[in-house]
């Protein structure tokens, strides 16, 4: 009995324990608007909003692998820099004529992925994921299931080739399980149940996920890219439905643009901006809110 009345006083004295913070970012695909995410990091990093995990598929790894090496200001700063960069070398091919030959010649993506792989070679902040100050999951989605694969560790230039391969547009890539993978916002764009796995009491949801385009300013590339984002818009309103109302969640969600730019690299400069804008704004709404 002696014995019992310990345990219970010890479990006890275990309520009492206040729960640690356990803050897990989320970062959305979205292809050239993934700049916006590297100015909100910024703004994040700034109110001292630090993450404990990250979690990230498509743009969104290589903001989030960024984020987990060295989650610092001068690191975020650094990243903006890099998204400048991209916007000067446009790492994928827009070429009309370079695409429609491509697709004659019953060729797997219009680019070849050479340009892409450079720039992470160049920019890469770890070797292997497992590297990372904190822990780092890459989604990427095996093309042969559909399946969302989940990466922790593994070489971070072949992960995120893989995770941002838009099919059609760029290659699959091989990686550690002998498999073809593609963009990991194919299945998971906003990746919230892997993120809910983790067992956070915050989430930080940078959400840059594309709107539909207008029907009158349709291009092809978009038309081609109207079933998969349908799929990612349902699967992504299940997640949310997933997320426990009383769960802290920090989302900052980049405004609807009208074009819906995937390869628009010209805009980066304005992303950037808006990103940080974004999560200025709804930070300030967070004070007042609590105040």
């Amino acid at each position: 009995m002696a014995r019992l009345r310990i345990l219970k006083s010890w479990f006890r004295s275990l309520e009492d324990v206040p729960q640690r913070a356990h803050t897990v970012f989320v970062l959305s695909g979205g292809s050239v608007r993934g700049a916006a995410q590297a100015g909100m990091i910024r703004v994040l990093l700034e109110h001292g909003i630090v993450p404990d995990e990250v979690v990230g598929v498509s743009a969104g790894a290589l903001n989030g692998t960024f984020l987990a090496a060295d989650p610092t200001v001068d690191q975020a700063r650094y990243l903006e820099n890099v998204w400048r960069n991209v916007a000067d070398t446009r790492p994928i091919r827009g070429n009309v004529v370079r695409n429609l030959a491509a697709i004659l010649r019953g060729r797997p993506s219009f680019d070849n992925g050479d340009r892409l792989r450079a720039l992470i070679v160049e920019h890469a902040p770890l070797d292997d994921l497992s590297d990372a100050s904190v822990p780092c999951h890459i989604g990427t989605t095996d093309s042969s299931t559909g399946q969302v694969t989940w990466w922790t560790s593994g070489p971070v230039v072949d992960l995120l080739c893989a995770t941002t391969a838009v099919p059609g547009v760029l290659p699959a890539v091989e990686l550690g399980d002998d498999e073809l993978h593609i963009d990991g916002g194919v299945v998971s764009n906003i990746p919230l149940r892997r993120a809910l796995s983790l067992a956070p009491t915050r989430l930080v949801v940078l959400d840059v996920a594309a709107k539909f385009t207008p029907a009158t300013k349709q291009t092809a590339l978009s038309l081609m890219m109207v079933g998969v984002r349908a799929a990612a818009a349902e699967l992504t309103r299940q997640q949310w439905l997933d997320v426990p109302s009383d769960l802290d969640v920090l989302h900052l969600e980049l405004p609807t643009i009208d074009d819906a730019p995937d390869f628009e690299f010209e805009l980066v400069p304005d992303l950037l901006l808006e990103g940080a804008r974004v999560a200025e704004e709804a930070l300030a709404a967070v004070d007042i809110a609590s105040s």
